[in-house]
């Protein structure tokens, strides 16, 4: 008898909870993550998509008394209009609407003088000219023929970001129409372009070009990128020298001129190199004290516009425009709400980190600045961490010591000799002066780095210190090591 053992598969339902966010959640949510420069945006486009809504003019915008911001009657969680019923008290709302646009400080006026130095410099703010678009410029220029310019432009639309050539010549070949040599022979072209660098197809080749285009083709700097890069990221200076016939003093110069080249010639050009930043929250001192102020210069302050609420108690309106009006207004009273609450969060945040971290801003130097976790924060103004992690999320504060990002603020904490705490920041600054200060022909290994630090009544251990080096970008010692 054949004894077979069939194995069934069975299904099993498992109860799934799923977190359902309501449309006004997500619009809070996404508020909040934004910069001011963006909250200005993301606003502009709501008024041109909701008609009930409009924007107060600088003389109508209130000014309260510089205190916290305090909850209003139309900010009740559980206050919501019956647009059934109470259409005819929409009009009597306006003093309410206007609370939410009481910010957490006064608003900030600016003089004349002011406002003209701000619309200069933004007027002298320009797009940067791409790489794509000053390589095309060259190509135009450099062509010897149509054919050859447009095989040039072809070969510059597979250039990335970096400046490097992302497809191989069989593919650019096959792609084009065109042999491998005559994409070869173009290729040769661009890469005498500027920035110099572009158009290879590795970081070696990028740093054999510049040097060719610097007219350095027989330095030693050439020789040792072009037969010895891999000994060069290991720094085997010794063995390079032997192998080349020269010093290893030469080998290190040629080194140091290596180092001056660019590891990515693209990023030279483009839009990252200008950034144009405006604090969400500005502190000001005020009698020992610190005045903290959310920026709400460029936020346009919002209001339900009359003329709908007027519309909203016409009996002749027809059902469809009454529930269209209906949802717009609806719309429009949770996007004030939301900008309201995310002035609020900010003030809070700002507030505790201002509590904890008041000697870090009065003070110079890294001293002075305490552990403080996101965690911490939460806790104390009664949110979830991810909304913390969320409001200070590419967000600036001014402060008497600079423009800082808010996640500045947050580091964790090491602990001390004496059963104290400081920050891994204060750490970081001590390993990096460590560093700076070392013998480059005897640089400090992890170890002697932690003895280092553990004599300054910090407890540490090895690990983190190769952590914190990495983050700080220092290399290993036996790489830091000069001949």
């Amino acid at each position: 008898m054949e004894l077979r053992i069939e194995q069934l598969q069975s299904q099993v339902q498992k109860p799934i909870i799923t977190i359902m966010m309501s449309p006004q959640m997500q619009q809070a949510i996404r508020l909040l993550q934004l910069p001011i420069l963006e909250l200005s945006q993301k606003i502009e486009e709501e008024l041109l998509q909701n008609p009930v809504l409009e924007e107060l003019s600088p003389e109508e915008v209130p000014v309260p008394e510089a205190e916290e911001p305090t909850e209003t009657p139309a900010e009740s969680a559980t206050e919501e209009l019956s647009f059934e019923k109470e259409f005819d008290t929409l009009a009597k709302l306006d003093d309410e609407w206007r609370d939410f646009f009481r910010q957490t400080a006064p608003y900030i006026k600016q003089s004349e003088e002011d406002e003209e130095r701000r619309a200069f410099l933004e007027s002298s703010i320009t797009r940067p000219e791409t790489l794509e678009e000053r390589l095309t410029e060259q190509m135009i220029l450099s062509a010897a023929n149509e054919e050859e310019k447009k095989l040039g432009l072809f070969i510059i639309g597979h250039i990335d970001e970096n400046g490097f050539l992302s497809s191989d010549i069989d593919d650019l070949s096959r792609l084009s129409g065109k042999s491998p040599e005559e994409i070869e022979r173009v290729l040769k072209i661009i890469q005498t372009f500027e920035p110099g660098g572009v158009g290879a197809r590795s970081l070696q080749e990028s740093l054999l070009i510049q040097l060719r285009n610097l007219g350095k083709g027989n330095s030693v700097a050439y020789r040792v990128v072009e037969g010895h890069f891999s000994e060069l990221a290991k720094k085997k200076f010794p063995k390079i020298a032997r192998e080349l016939g020269v010093s290893v003093q030469e080998v290190q110069v040629a080194v140091e001129e290596i180092a001056r080249l660019s590891r990515r010639p693209g990023r030279l050009l483009g839009p990252e190199n200008t950034q144009y930043i405006v604090p969400d929250i500005v502190l000001r001192k005020d009698n020992g004290d610190f005045e903290i102020i959310v920026n709400d210069e460029r936020i346009p302050h919002l209001r339900i516009s009359d003329f709908y609420r007027k519309m909203m108690s016409d009996d002749n309106l027809t059902p469809e425009v009454r529930e269209y009006i209906k949802e717009k207004i609806h719309s429009g009273r949770w996007l004030i709400k939301n900008i309201h609450q995310r002035q609020q969060t900010l003030y809070n945040i700002a507030q505790e980190i201002v509590g904890v971290q008041k000697k870090f801003l009065t003070s110079s130097g890294s001293g002075g600045l305490k552990p403080l976790t996101m965690h911490q924060v939460a806790q104390a103004v009664g949110l979830h961490e991810s909304t913390v992690s969320r409001a200070i999320a590419n967000k600036y504060i001014e402060t008497p010591r600079g423009l800082l990002p808010l996640k500045f603020f947050f580091t964790t904490a090491i602990e001390t000799a004496d059963g104290g705490e400081v920050s891994s920041r204060q750490v970081k600054h001590l390993l990096k002066e460590l560093v700076e200060k070392e013998d480059s022909r005897k640089p400090l290994s992890d170890e002697a780095l932690v003895r280092q630090i553990n004599a300054r009544g910090m407890k540490i251990a090895r690990r983190t210190i190769a952590k914190y080096r990495k983050e700080l970008g220092i290399l290993p010692s036996h790489l830091r090591k000069q001949f």
